[in-house]
């Protein structure tokens, strides 16, 4: 019986549509001329775009969701975009176990230190530009300011380091896998330390054993040290590791892994091999510090007289990770879109082409954002790629900001909706004015773009052939 009635139902329900389809009125057909909505289209606006300076770039936060994965390791000489330099300072403690606040090492019956070595894992996706074959520097200097894991730092922030550095090498790198003996410390005398050869792409670092002497005695006096991070970390407050050679790439590391930190082999009174291993693992227990100190400079590039031009309107735009430069877009005299409601708004850049862009070695920034100030004055990023984040959609179909080839104009665009953002400064919730940066990975936070090397550069708005341009779709209300 209640089949026949969903049936009835059904069947009511198709010759209801069936008839509305057919009916003019319903549909618009039969509407007056001058009730219909006015759709509209336009793209020959002229923006206003300029290359700026960055502010500095939190590349620390004491929230763990926002710091980042890796960090960027180089003394980096773009032949367009000039010098990026990126600096690593990072706190170590002693490991933790799920069973004990912290694995104590067996120090008191310690006979010798072989040697100490500093274990940096590398970042596969993190390399930009031209690193094979590249020779390049790194100095351990210890730190001398102990850091707030509570506070936020910054690209600009200088740490105290000590007068003389600990090692300094040069080193080429490669991301092949390197093997090295691991002897894992089982905490107990009775049995010996069983030894496991481990490999991935890292460099490792040698330090003095000095060092690993002083540590040792510190802990000797007091076990309980190890136990506090704080006093931990006020005698060994950590490294700076800084790159001492010009080169033509960038390198990443990754501090978050359980690989990474420094070892120290050593051995026991039964001359059995030991090793205890520092590390920089961040985790809730045990919260460090960990933050890049970024230096750019632009020097003999092209980008130097479009930063002193003032508000002319650019013939270039450079768009550069780290704390880079960045563009700067003002959008035209929107009066034309009085009662309107916007369909669709698209931002289209062209990438620059020349000799001097090789994007063989330097490829194109994979993925370009968009940030606007809010009506309160907080610079974020617009509502089109929030929405697009929020609902779990990959930006590069959701919003667009990669590079793609028309083959019609022979060119890479990269296309952005800003549909959204547009009405909103219609309404004066958002800023005409926005910046383009690249981010990392589908990444809204903002210490993701201290991870990020790639540029990009594009034309600006008055060029003949390749112009900045909006082009919008609009209902007149």
């Amino acid at each position: 019986m209640k089949r026949n009635i969903f049936w009835g139902l059904g069947a009511l329900l198709a010759t209801m549509l069936i008839n509305a389809c057919s009916d003019p009125t319903l549909v618009g057909g039969g509407l007056l001329d001058e009730d219909r909505a006015e759709v509209g289209f336009t793209d020959t606006f002229t923006l206003q775009v300029a290359t700026e300076l960055s502010d500095p770039l939190m590349t620390y936060s004491p929230f763990p969701v926002l710091q980042a994965d890796r960090f960027l390791f180089g003394d980096f000489r773009d032949p367009v975009f000039g010098q990026a330099k990126s600096t690593i300072n990072v706190q170590l403690v002693p490991p933790r176990t799920n069973s004990a606040p912290v694995f104590h090492p067996n120090f008191a019956d310690i006979t010798g230190v072989d040697s100490v070595v500093l274990i940096l894992p590398y970042t596969r996706g993190g390399f930009y530009g031209k690193t094979e074959g590249e020779t390049f520097g790194i100095r351990v200097t210890e730190l001398t300011e102990v850091f707030n894991e509570d506070l936020e730092y910054f690209s600009d922030h200088e740490a105290g380091i000590a007068s003389a550095p600990l090692a300094e090498i040069e080193f080429v790198a490669t991301l092949d896998s390197i093997p090295y003996t691991n002897y894992l410390d089982n905490n107990s005398l009775a049995e010996p330390a069983e030894a496991d050869t481990v490999s991935f792409p890292h460099l490792r670092v040698p330090l003095p054993t000095v060092w690993a002497d002083s540590l040792i005695s510190f802990y000797l006096a007091d076990t309980t040290v190890f136990n506090e991070s704080n006093r931990f970390l006020e005698r060994f407050p950590g490294f700076q590791l800084e790159p001492t050679l010009p080169t033509a790439g960038m390198l990443a590391f990754t501090l978050q892994s359980i690989r990474a930190g420094v070892h120290i082999y050593y051995r026991d009174s039964t001359d059995s091999p030991r090793d205890y291993q520092l590390f920089f693992e961040n985790d809730q227990l045990d919260p460090i510090v960990q933050f890049a100190t970024f230096e750019h400079n632009y020097e003999d590039t092209d980008a130097v007289a479009l930063l002193e031009n003032g508000e002319e309107n650019d013939s270039l735009l450079f768009v550069q990770g780290m704390a880079g430069l960045r563009s700067k877009i003002k959008l035209p005299d929107l009066s034309v879109f009085e009662n309107v409601a916007i369909n669709q708004a698209f931002l289209d850049f062209y990438v620059a082409r020349g000799e001097s862009l090789d994007t063989a070695n330097y490829p194109l920034a994979r993925q370009i954002a968009v940030k606007a100030e809010n009506d309160v004055g907080e610079e974020v990023f617009i509502s089109d790629m929030i929405v697009a984040d929020n609902a779990q959609i990959p930006f590069a179909s959701g919003f667009g900001g990669v590079p793609e080839f028309i083959e019609s104009k022979g060119a890479i665009r990269y296309r952005m909706a800003i549909s959204t953002y547009l009405q909103e400064v219609l309404e004066g919730r958002m800023s005409d004015e926005f910046y383009l940066i690249p981010i990392e990975n589908n990444d809204l936070t903002d210490t993701k773009r201290s991870e990020v090397a790639e540029r990009v550069l594009f034309y600006g708005g008055n060029h003949p052939q390749f112009p900045v341009t909006l082009s919008v779709t609009f209902t007149r209300l």
